[in-house]
């Protein structure tokens, strides 16, 4: 019975110092998602201005002419999926690949890949698929610096003409934060002008040097910034999914130790049963 019981004392004590973990990793998850939360929030009127101006110059004929925007015959593709680098996230990083091997098999070609993340990567390296550029154990202070990398890679790769089209999987985030695998397709780069009525303040805007090459400034800015919020948001996604893992994974502990408690107490209460037993046992066959 005592070997019962401190088998019982040492796992709880292990369950205990694991959900000390899980509860330090959300903590962790969500100083992470508010950073990252607060960086979309900052970019956000960035973005707006740019489209407010681009959807003005879309409203005015201008001819729509820029190597972003050409379309042509799709022989080859590339994909760009975005996955995390760690695990302990839940379904996060399964729902991307498995949204990416659906999307690979319906593929008549085999595009280019191009990976955020060592989850993906590895799952697909796995099938047997080869990467053409992998961006991994990305930092925060690298951030910057592979938006770039990855905005500049996906450019080349379609104006020197190597692919004719290229994808995006991302965990989109929908009404309510709610986070699905989503494939949107980057390029060639679809601009139109918005379907709202335009409000004439009545000011008089004057661009220089001329609308044409204002057009063409923009249209690899609009799309930077459109590259810069997927990649925040696929971060966001993550490490709201990590925060639910933890949370979950901390409650599931502490209904382990409620159920250990309440098992442990059950066999201290029958060896002092027992013992008692034995007492009154011994005590009437000594009066006998």
């Amino acid at each position: 019975m005592s070997g019962q019981l401190r088998a019982l004392k040492n796992r709880i004590r292990g369950v205990e110092s694991t959900q000390k973990i899980t509860r330090a990793m959300e903590m962790v998850a969500a100083a992470k998602l508010k950073r990252y939360q607060k960086m979309r929030v900052q970019t956000a009127p960035y973005a707006e201005a740019l489209e407010g101006i681009l959807d003005r110059l879309l409203r005015t004929d201008i001819p729509l002419n820029h190597p972003l925007l050409e379309q042509r015959e799709e022989k080859k593709s590339a994909v760009l999926l975005f996955t995390s680098d760690t695990g302990l996230c839940g379904s996060y990083n399964h729902n991307l690949v498995e949204e990416a091997r659906k999307f690979l098999k319906a593929r008549t070609e085999i595009p280019l890949l191009i990976g955020v993340g060592k989850n993906g990567m590895n799952a697909l390296a796995r099938d047997g698929y080869a990467w053409h550029r992998t961006f991994t154990d990305i930092k925060s202070a690298q951030l910057e610096t592979v938006m770039t990398e990855v905005c500049s890679l996906i450019e080349d790769l379609f104006m020197e003409g190597n692919v004719d089209a290229v994808y995006a999987i991302h965990a989109g985030l929908g009404e309510g934060s709610a986070r699905r695998a989503a494939v949107e397709q980057l390029l060639p780069f679809r601009v139109e002008a918005s379907s709202e009525p335009f409000e004439d303040t009545g000011a008089l805007y004057i661009m220089e040097p001329d609308r044409e090459t204002l057009f063409a400034r923009l249209v690899p800015l609009v799309f930077s910034v459109k590259i810069r919020m997927m990649f925040l948001a696929s971060l966001v996604a993550e490490q709201m999914a990590r925060m639910d893992a933890m949370y979950q994974a901390t409650e599931n502990a502490k209904e382990l130790i409620d159920t250990l408690v309440l098992l442990r107490n059950k066999v201290r209460q029958a060896a002092i049963t027992k013992e008692l037993i034995e007492i009154v046992s011994g005590s009437k066959a000594l009066k006998s």
